[in-house]
């Protein structure tokens, strides 16, 4: 039937939208342009705030009028943010910082559209009776896909960003020119706004796997999306099963996506050239590429709660290691299970929702979990933004001072830790005040 390509151009849709040639040098990007640490920090919030509001009503919206239409505006979107990135110019700093305002809002939509839609589309196109055997499949390939992505923009995005290794490749290829700064920096950027294009291309050719909706009055529209929006989150709230995967991956997501966000800061705090980012972002994908079905035997072999216990510990190994950074490779070595982490926090997040979820109501409900989860992110966004302020007035020195850096990364493990009991005690005791629930228990 025709909805059997989706799965094929979902996992196509997620790798065009999610490997960015900019992503190894995220951060510095943001301070070669000319913003403060701060600024970055509140950019970022913005991106939150934004996905935020938009999110669970995109899923909403997507379960009543269709998943397909959220998600060629997702790659709509993507365009457009892409575009505004290439419109930076180093050196007009009120310029850049509203771009990137602009371009924040965008990501943001985008991310609320895209998120629960195509995860949504996808799963409910697979046969019903085996969509719990075939969608750990369909998410392997993903991490497979994603890997062998994130090779090609890591490699390519830092090389090209970095002018000195741009000079130096197109001067071994017999090119005698010299790559000015201003211009290595624009082209990561560009690759990405071809990507951009690519993905919308891909998600026209989508095909949607719900009936038309009745065409009834606006009014009437808005209140019965929002009465379905209360409903599945009324459902989440008394279902013991999705709280607990709710609040444990905004735990685990918020602080690992915050490292990823910060890692080329990491990676000049250990001393590690801007040439090499892609070399690190292709040992990480490569790896990633290897552990595919890791996952899938994970899910097989051992439930949620023995799941998330062992990837908890590999995430606070990680954020120890960050907080007593070793210089050169050996730092880097030692972080690389959180760079992993991320990988089997977004599968396991995936097919133990899925599993559990009604089809009506799926994409709402995955848009629950981005609600929480770039919430989460935001706020911890925030709060490390406004550490940086305080760790800098305490040691004197310049928010964009290394060591004002290594001083936060140092708090990181204890703040997750501390709300990994709260949250695993706040589950327990939801357990004794409330009745057990029926499917997925074990979670």
């Amino acid at each position: 039937m025709p909805q059997s390509s989706n799965a094929r151009l979902f996992v196509w849709f997620r790798i065009l939208f999610n490997c960015r040639f900019y992503y190894p040098v995220f951060t510095i990007l943001f301070l070669d342009l000319g913003l403060s640490i701060g600024e970055f920090a509140a950019l970022n919030v913005v991106w939150a705030l934004t996905s935020v509001v938009l999110e669970v009503p995109s899923g909403a919206l997507a379960d009543r009028y269709g998943r397909r239409p959220l998600v060629v505006a997702a790659g709509g979107l993507m365009v457009l943010e892409m575009g505004v990135l290439c419109l930076m110019q180093p050196g007009h700093h009120d310029l850049v910082l509203w771009l990137f305002v602009v371009n924040r809002v965008l990501s943001g939509a985008a991310e609320a559209c895209a998120s629960g839609a195509d995860e949504a589309l996808a799963y409910d196109s697979l046969p019903a009776a085996e969509r719990t055997t075939l969608w750990p499949q369909i998410m392997a390939r993903l991490s497979r896909g994603m890997a062998l992505g994130f090779v090609v923009s890591s490699i390519t995005g830092s090389v090209l960003y970095d002018a000195h290794s741009l000079t130096k490749v197109l001067q071994f290829m017999n090119f005698d020119v010299t790559v000015a700064k201003s211009v290595s920096m624009k082209l990561p950027l560009l690759l990405c706004l071809g990507t951009a294009l690519a993905c919308l291309m891909v998600t026209l050719r989508m095909t949607e796997t719900r009936a038309p909706a009745l065409k009834t009055p606006l009014l009437q529209s808005i209140r019965e999306t929002w009465v379905s929006i209360l409903h599945t989150g009324g459902w989440m709230w008394r279902t013991k099963a999705a709280f607990a995967l709710i609040v444990f991956g905004l735990v685990f997501d918020s602080i690992i996506r915050l490292f990823l966000t910060v890692a080329s800061n990491f990676y000049r705090l250990v001393g590690i050239e801007e040439g090499w980012y892609g070399v690190i972002g292709t040992g990480v994908s490569l790896l990633g590429l290897a552990t595919a079905g890791l996952m899938e035997t994970s899910a097989r072999v051992m439930n949620a709660w023995q799941n998330f216990l062992w990837l908890g510990l590999v995430v606070f190994g990680g954020l120890m290691a960050a907080a007593h950074p070793q210089p050169g490779w050996t730092g880097i070595a030692l972080v690389v299970p959180l760079f992993l982490s991320m990988r089997f926090l977004q599968f396991f997040l995936s097919h133990y929702l899925n599993e559990i979820v009604d089809s009506e109501q799926r994409a709402t409900a995955l848009s629950f979990r981005g609600l929480t989860i770039n919430l989460a992110y935001g706020m911890l966004t925030l709060l490390f933004g406004w550490q940086t302020g305080w760790e800098a007035g305490r040691l004197h020195l310049g928010t964009d001072d290394p060591r004002v850096f290594a001083e936060s990364l140092k708090l990181w493990p204890w703040w997750f830790a501390g709300t990994v009991v709260v949250a695993g005690g706040w589950m327990l005791l939801r357990s004794f005040t409330r009745p057990k629930m029926n499917a997925a228990s074990n979670v």
